[in-house]
């Protein structure tokens, strides 16, 4: 007679276990194999094993939230040279269009506010960000 006690399967007595059938044995082999598991809780079982809770990803800290916003915030100026560049050009060469001209207040403007987020009273755990001129 076959035997089982939990994840563990034998043809011979062995500590804790009890007595399962052959049709028991076989399902327990098969399931084994398959990467289930064998419990004995409440009657014999082949089950998928339990998988224990993940942890919770740790809250950031203060500083991981600083270079995190910070990072943020160097790329968004970073686009905002891009965009400012051309338009100061068309400026510098005095072929600067009225919409140019307009387009290049609001992107200085929005590279100021983008510098400033730091200043905010929520910084670095609530942040406004300024939103792109389009």
């Amino acid at each position: 007679m076959p035997y089982a006690a939990n994840g563990q399967i034998s043809t011979e007595p062995f500590s804790d276990a009890i007595e399962i059938t052959q049709e028991q044995y076989a399902e327990a082999v098969n399931g084994m194999c398959a990467g289930l598991e064998v419990t004995i809780d409440n009657g014999f079982k082949v089950a998928p094993p339990l998988v224990p809770e993940p942890e919770p990803e740790p809250e950031p800290t203060l500083g991981e939230l600083t270079a995190i916003a910070n990072d943020r915030r160097d790329y968004l100026l970073t686009l905002a040279a891009f965009r400012i560049a051309p338009l100061q050009d068309a400026i510098d060469l005095d072929s600067a269009t009225d919409v140019d001209k307009a387009n290049l207040k609001l992107w200085k403007q929005y590279r100021v506010d983008v510098n400033r987020v730091p200043d905010q009273a929520g910084f670095p755990t609530t942040i406004d960000w300024p939103v792109q001129p389009s």
